[in-house]
């Protein structure tokens, strides 16, 4: 920065606060304008499209300069933070119109990508997550994360880069917190690690401040465990990083965070980056979009807190059965009680995003409409509580764990919050405004002082006309007047008449004479002068101190109406999952430690929806570490193989989330991870091929699976030639079954892995079936045992629309290749690749080598004339007249002939 020589007062102001927030943009308030300066000035100018001038036009080094209006920077916020960066907001703390000199002016808040308070700019339905990163590799890594709007707060430790990079994949963070580098050359390796990873996400330094105990304890109060240092050293330090970085962008606000919730990762079924993506829990893998992903199918919730809560359920399933299932009692209450469950989605409905409302009283920024808005939410949940009630009445073999039990008003402090309802509703108006500046908010009745400035304010005529009459008898003079002109203001007129018919009061001060008559003021009617000429202001000050007042009260009582808010939530996300298990059909899966996955008439609850009504083909499935651990699913393009091991996957996490399942019944053997690698991606801004993301991929499933995970696997080494995918393939399927022995689906083409059922135990094969009827391929989408005996992927490139010449073309080359016995050929067939040498890939456009000799005659096999009599039969057949049965009963017929002693 190049300052001028010597700065004006106004800019050393200015350059001091720079001095403090040299990594944000500062946004200086000046009048109607925020206005930016210097460098800041230039970029901002440049970047959002603003004019650009400059300050002290015509001395030698005017400094650049532009700016936003006041009431419009909402609009330049969003972009540059979405942009990454921070915008350090620099008000005027004092009326200019008061004050003689240079404005006290500082920062009250500092935007950030992670820390933003605009309810305008936040995804209602999802967090807003800063998140802190420390440790390295021989340490391991701490992590936390917070979401400033609510004062939800989480930590947790990983073991390695690969865990930590999982991790923050399920946070999904706006921003990321790192050190300084100056005490920990760590941080700069963490730094590269996670850019990597999470190129996207802004990257913000914070130095280490205090100890990690002392920030916590001073955070949450008496939510602080004195044992979470002792026990999770790393997670703690994070949590105390994430923590000073946030309270640094609120100076002089408390943040809203009552506590720490420390897990491990074992506790929540682990779901990583990929596995999320390829699943397409959160978006869709095509749009980048909620639409078309699990979670806009489950998500019926009415409330946006209600929503981020069913969000982190399916990010962060449960795997400890007895929790599971209390989720599954109170889904299954909700489902039968249908009348209970319509009201208490309608009183859902009715409640505002409590979390966030409470949040931003706590930090200073509610305005009167959220306050009216908390008021009428806390004021509806004794309905909400009826409504729970019937529903809990319901039938139900199981434990009930009060997870549909909100409280009781008559609890110690208020269990629904009902003292904070009476007053805000009491105290503000129903229709009270987004901002405090025009007052007209504090309804009547609570200050007598406010009630009187109103009515002065408005006018007073009441007042005056009041004045009058009492003056007029007190005078006697019938005619009196209480008047008002622009020089002289209120007073009282008197006629020169009616001067002689009474005595003027000693209180009345000669204002003024006039040609017929005589102007009186009264000490009464100076103050009421004064009053009303102050009256506007002095009631949005007052309206503005009772309001003040209220919003203390409200943030006094943050933790007992976020844990209220929380037990709203959790309704709202048991009442989703109960509204979609009875709209479309879904059953209570049984959860246990077995291990095993056992499905019947599983559907996949995306594909389902987006089909035509009765379309989607259910289909039965059975997964057992001791008897079918692997399963290789074989059969056409397009027949459904993926949709299949996907939907496996998504009824697992459904099951441990605490939501019924898209099947006619199902047992669900606790997972502690699911893994997938389905599809083709490259990552070339990291100079990564498809094949090779695919591996790594690949290598990072078989390093982390355990017994007791779910591998989703799809098409294997399709990405390189055909031997080395097929040598691939089997030697991934051969390590899952011998050394990891995790649950495995197997979806590929290459048919060679059915011969994996001859020397693995554990390894059973099954086929989505398909037909050929007249030259066309049909897909009828149902699971057998056994593998597929052809692809049909020439009919697939024909349905796809290939031009004819090229379908042909291709289906002439895999005649050759199946003659030839190419590795390509369909026939499935034994193959060890420990112990065959492949031959050299066939050239298609090569000359087509002569045919080997034929082998010598075996003396083996029928004899001719069952040979002959076979063909006759044949012959004879009509195969377009021909049934399926009678087709069955005639092959069973030449079968006897070749079997039977001659």
């Amino acid at each position: 920065m190049t300052a001028a020589a010597a700065p004006t007062a106004l800019m050393r102001q200015y350059l001091d606060v720079k001095a403090r927030y040299p990594d944000a943009i500062v946004f200086f308030r000046l009048g109607d304008f925020y206005e930016m300066f210097y460098e800041d000035a230039t970029y901002v100018a440049k970047t959002l499209g603003l004019t650009l001038t400059t300050r002290d036009k015509g001395k030698e080094d005017p400094v650049p300069m532009c700016g936003v209006p006041h009431h419009a920077v909402r609009t330049y916020l969003v972009k540059l933070t979405e942009l990454g960066h921070r915008v350090a907001l620099c008000e005027q703390l004092e009326d200019p119109k008061s004050v003689r000199g240079i404005v006290k002016r500082d920062v009250v808040r500092v935007v950030t990508p992670g820390v933003n308070l605009d309810e305008q700019s936040l995804e209602p339905r999802e967090p807003s997550f800063v998140a802190a990163a420390i440790g390295d590799g021989r340490r391991g890594y701490g992590l936390a994360f917070l979401d400033v709007s609510t004062g939800d707060f989480h930590a947790t430790e990983a073991s390695s880069a690969e865990a930590l990079v999982d991790e923050l994949a399920r946070a999904e963070p706006k921003e990321l917190v790192l050190g300084d580098g100056a005490a920990d050359p760590s941080d700069g390796e963490l730094a590269q690690l996670l850019r990597r990873a999470y190129p996207r996400v802004p990257q913000a330094r914070a130095p280490g401040g205090g100890s990690a105990a002392a920030t916590l304890r001073a955070t949450l109060r008496a939510g602080y465990d004195d044992t979470v240092v002792e026990r999770t050293p790393l997670a703690a330090a994070a949590a105390a990083r994430v923590r000073e970085y946030a309270r640094a962008t609120q100076p002089g606000a408390a943040l809203p965070v009552t506590r720490l919730d420390v897990y491990r990762r074992a506790d929540t079924l682990v779901l990583d980056e990929q596995a999320r993506a390829h699943l397409e829990l959160t978006e869709s893998l095509q749009t980048r979009k909620r639409q078309g992903s699990l979670l806009d199918v489950i998500d019926e919730t009415r409330s946006a807190m209600g929503g981020r809560l069913l969000r982190r359920w399916l990010l962060f399933p449960l795997v400890d059965v007895a929790a599971i299932r209390r989720r599954h009692d109170a889904v299954e209450r909700l489902v039968g009680a249908h009348e209970a469950r319509d009201r208490i989605r309608a009183q859902l409905g009715e409640i505002a995003d409590l979390e966030r409302l409470v949040g931003r009283a706590r930090l200073g920024v509610a305005t009167p409409r959220d306050l009216a808005v908390l008021g009428r939410s806390l004021a509806g949940l004794p309905a909400l509580v009826a409504a729970l009630d019937d529903a809990r009445a319901a039938e139900l073999v199981g434990d009930d764990d009060d997870l549909l039990r909100l409280g009781d008003a008559n609890e110690p402090g208020g269990g629904l919050g009902a003292d904070l309802a009476e007053t805000l509703t009491r105290t503000l108006r129903p229709d009270s405004p987004a901002t405090t500046k025009e007052g007209g908010y504090v309804a009547a009745g609570i200050s007598a002082e406010l009630d009187d400035l109103v009515a002065i304010a408005s006018g007073g005529r009441e007042r005056l006309s009041a004045i009058e009459t009492r003056e007029r008898e007190r005078t006697g003079i019938p005619s009196l007047k209480v008047k008002f002109n622009n020089v002289f203001g209120y007073y009282i007129e008197v006629t020169r008449a009616n001067l002689a018919k009474g005595d003027v009061p000693a209180d009345y001060t000669r204002k003024q004479t006039v040609a017929n008559a005589e102007r009186f003021v009264t000490p009464e009617l100076a103050d009421f002068e004064q009053k009303i000429l102050t009256a506007d202001e002095r009631r949005v000050a007052l309206e503005l101190e009772i309001f003040g007042r209220l919003r203390d009260e409200v943030a006094a009582a943050d933790e007992r109406l976020l844990a209220l808010a929380a037990r709203v939530a959790a309704v709202d996300a048991l009442a989703s999952l109960a509204e979609v298990a009875h709209r479309a059909g879904y059953c209570r899966p049984v959860v246990d430690e077995s291990g095993v996955v056992e499905l019947a008439d599983a559907r996949h609850p995306v594909v389902e929806r987006l089909a035509a009504a009765g379309a989607f083909v259910p289909n039965d499935l059975r997964l057992d570490p001791a008897a079918e651990q692997v399963l290789v699913v074989t059969g056409p393009n397009m027949a459904g193989k993926s949709t299949l091991i996907r939907q496996v996957g998504l009824t697992v996490i459904l099951a441990q989330m605490g939501s019924f399942v898209p099947a006619r019944a199902a047992r669900i053997g606790v997972c502690d991870r699911v893994f997938t690698r389905v599809g083709a991606g490259d990552n070339l801004a990291r100079g990564e091929s498809t094949f090779l993301v695919e591996m790594r991929e690949t290598a990072h499933i078989l390093r982390y699976a355990t017994p007791r995970s779910l591998v989703i696997l799809d098409e294997i080494g399709r990405g390189t030639s055909t031997y080395d995918g097929v040598s691939i393939a089997w030697a991934v399927a051969e390590h899952l079954h011998d050394r990891v022995g995790a649950k495995t689906l197997f979806a590929t083409h290459y048919h060679e892995l059915t011969a994996l059922t001859a020397t693995h135990a554990r390894v059973r094969n099954a086929s989505v079936a398909a037909s050929e009827w007249k030259g066309e391929v049909v897909f009828l989408r149902k699971l057998q045992p056994g593998g597929a005996s052809r692809s049909f992927g020439v009919e697939v490139a024909k349905l796809a629309g290939l031009p004819p010449a090229v379908v042909e073309r291709a289906r002439a080359i895999l005649r050759t290749l199946e003659s030839q016995g190419d590795a390509g050929a369909d026939t499935p067939r034994a193959v060890v690749p420990a112990s065959v040498t492949p031959a050299p890939q066939l050239g298609l456009f090569a000359p087509t080598p002569p045919p080997a000799p034929a082998p010598p005659p075996t003396p083996s096999g029928p004899p001719p004339e069952v040979v002959a009599e076979i063909l006759t039969t044949l012959g004879a057949i009509d195969v377009d007249d021909l049934s399926p049965r009678a087709a069955h009963d005639v092959l069973a017929q030449l079968t006897k002939k070749l079997t039977t002693p001659r």
